[in-house]
């Protein structure tokens, strides 16, 4: 399961590891489909320029972007007892799907949303700035209104918080 960001720029995930440190996304029934052929792993049928690496063999999981940023590894461990969260390393049995666990995919989560945190912030200045413009021309057509209806640079001023001054230097010439 993959997150899109709210720009559509960026869509992460988290993606298994191959012994050699190439990522996938993408499973089959056989294992883990990773693209590139080594030689060391069976082709893909269907997709014949990926390799099948068998789920035993994923040795972690790291957050993916297809911008290209990459997460931290976090280290697939050979027993229950090797598990340790604050360093990284979670138990996955070599029978099972090598998916990372819930809460790994949770963590990995976070750290793409503190990866695109920035983009995100960059579209609330985006939209702040839209309104900013659109405020503008609003108060210069309300202005223009309360003029032509024979309001004083002294009242327009007040209703601003400036000066009759300023207000005539704004407005005067529009």
């Amino acid at each position: 399961m993959g997150w899109i960001s709210s720009d559509n720029e960026h869509e992460g995930y988290a993606a298994c590891v191959a012994p050699d440190g190439r990522l996938s996304g993408s499973t089959t029934a056989g294992g883990m489909l990773f693209k590139g052929l080594t030689g060391h792993y069976p082709p893909d049928t269907t997709m014949t320029d990926y390799e099948v690496i068998p789920d035993s063999e994923i040795i972690g999981w790291r957050g993916a972007c297809e911008c290209g940023w990459r997460g931290e590894l976090w280290q697939r461990v050979t027993s229950p007892a090797a598990a340790d969260f604050s360093r990284r390393r979670d138990y996955v049995s070599p029978e099972e799907f090598a998916n990372a666990s819930g809460q790994v995919e949770d963590a990995i989560h976070d750290e793409w949303k503190a990866h695109i945190a920035p983009s995100e912030a960059i579209l609330g200045v985006e939209a702040a700035a839209r309104e900013y413009h659109q405020a503008g021309h609003r108060l210069d057509k309300t202005v223009a209104a309360a003029k032509a209806a024979g309001a004083s640079w002294a009242d327009i001023g007040r209703a601003v918080g400036i000066s009759r001054q300023s207000a005539h230097e704004r407005w005067a010439d529009k």
